[in-house]
């Protein structure tokens, strides 16, 4: 599911695109993508998402996914652990509250729900705002002809010119993958949903 819609587009830009165009669809998958990989977090909730992590040997496993809202199960070498025996903290804290996470590799596996419900607002803004650069992107290419540098199009007494773009040894004169997906500010709002190992 991409974090905006082609409304939000539609709104952003004060254009018209219709709900199924392929282009602006394409658009939003990539936005949402790079978000999600910007965060390495999956964002939207995930009910019953099964992991495996490594025991550790110490009293604290972090789960990958924020923010988490329940833990269904968690099995330590194949052996159901009882509820009373872990407690979920901030942060995606799982904490044994008696003993420590036997050590080994992928040994405990968890089933938990995270993400949020509802995108929060700020990544649907960024979201609609990478996908319309991305959408204008192709939109300009296609103008364009997909040909790099191309200053002006003429078909009998019609003509077409478009913006300098500067220099060949900018991004802008290389067609839709110059398209910048996220841009600094857009990585700021971003940066409180990165996931951070205490």
């Amino acid at each position: 599911m991409g974090f905006c819609s082609v409304e939000d587009i539609n709104t952003f830009l004060g254009t018209t695109i219709l709900p199924d165009d392929a282009q602006a669809l394409l658009a939003i998958e990539e936005a949402t993508a790079v978000i999600k990989n910007y965060c390495n977090q999956d964002i939207e909730q995930v009910s019953d998402d099964v992991i495996l992590l490594d025991g550790t040997g110490s009293t604290k496993l972090f789960l990958p996914n924020l923010p988490v809202t329940s833990i269904t199960s968690v099995e330590v070498d194949g052996v159901l652990l009882d509820p009373n025996y872990y407690a979920l903290a901030e942060n995606g804290v799982l904490w044994r509250k008696y003993g420590t996470w036997t050590v080994g590799a992928c040994n405990i596996e968890i089933t938990y729900t995270h993400g949020y419900a509802a995108i929060p607002e700020d990544v649907k803004g960024v979201c609609y705002r990478s996908a319309s650069r991305l959408y204008q992107a192709q939109l300009k290419a296609l103008r364009q002809d997909f040909v790099s540098g191309l200053q002006s199009v003429s078909v009998g007494d019609w003509s077409e010119t478009y913006e300098n773009a500067g220099s060949s040894s900018g991004e802008s004169d290389k067609g839709v993958s110059a398209a910048r997906t996220l841009l600094m500010s857009e990585k700021d709002v971003l940066n409180k949903y990165r996931y951070k190992r205490l």
